[in-house]
């Protein structure tokens, strides 16, 4: 089920990544502050669901030209057998920033001496107006809809700006989690929108939070490692060094 609620607005778009602002809901146009989706979760851009009505596993279709996920209304879409999971035309991606700042890019907020926050929201309430929270995301993945299945690549078009960006539930970050090729994109060098991230870091923190959506934590684990091992056959240090952050 798709929560209604967006958790963010998207400010800059691009092939490979994005910036939202985050939402106050019901207030959508005053910024919600210090509160992003936490760093390694999957977020995934959106219209908001119809009821759905279930399908089955679709076979990858041939090669050709990819549908655009927002061009058409959001249509129930494949999902993995026996977990009743359904997904309507979506962009899926993995928060890997957030940043609080001021809404003027070029005045930065001072030091003001408040004994604490509280005390500041008392005497300057203004201040918080004045302030954004923005979270970025790297696009991993996309469903079509019209009952077509799950794409791991990147879309054929970047988001739209100002499209709104909800969390995943835990069926769908187990159905992305499923297969680890996206654990290529984040620790192979590749520079691009992960330039100065902790890429060790994001997939640790991305594992971490994916093994409490799986059913046997165990076996993911051990599923997860081995493809770790794989990508890092060359490199046992960095290997071990995720390993114990996501244990």
């Amino acid at each position: 089920m798709t929560d209604d609620k967006p958790i963010g607005e998207i400010i800059e778009a691009g092939t490979t990544a994005f910036i939202a602002q985050c939402l106050e809901v019901p207030r959508e146009i005053v910024s919600r502050l210090y509160d992003p989706p936490p760093f390694g979760a999957f977020v995934k851009l959106c219209k908001r669901d119809p009821s759905p009505q279930k399908t089955t596993l679709a076979v990858p279709e041939p090669e050709g030209e990819e549908d655009d996920p927002f061009a058409a209304s959001s249509s129930p879409a494949a999902y993995v057998p026996d977990t009743g999971e359904e997904l309507s035309a979506a962009v899926y991606a993995l928060v890997y920033g957030a940043n609080t700042s001021s809404l003027e890019p070029n005045r930065r907020p001072s030091a003001l001496g408040f004994a604490d926050e509280d005390e500041m929201r008392r005497q300057q309430p203004q201040i918080f107006e004045l302030l954004r929270t923005e979270f970025s995301g790297l696009l991993v993945a996309y469903s079509p809809g019209d009952g077509k299945p799950l794409r791991r690549h990147l879309p054929p078009r970047p988001p739209r700006i100002h499209s709104r960006v909800y969390p995943c539930t835990p069926e769908e970050t187990r159905l992305l989690t499923e297969d680890f090729s996206f654990l290529r994109g984040i620790l192979l060098p590749s520079g691009g929108a992960l330039a100065g991230v902790p890429s060790d870091e994001l997939a640790a923190a991305c594992l971490r939070l994916a093994r409490e959506c799986h059913p046997d934590d165990g076996v993911f684990l051990l599923r997860a490692g081995k493809a770790l091992a794989t990508l890092l056959a060359n490199d046992y240090d960095r290997l071990s060094a995720i390993l114990r952050n996501v244990l």
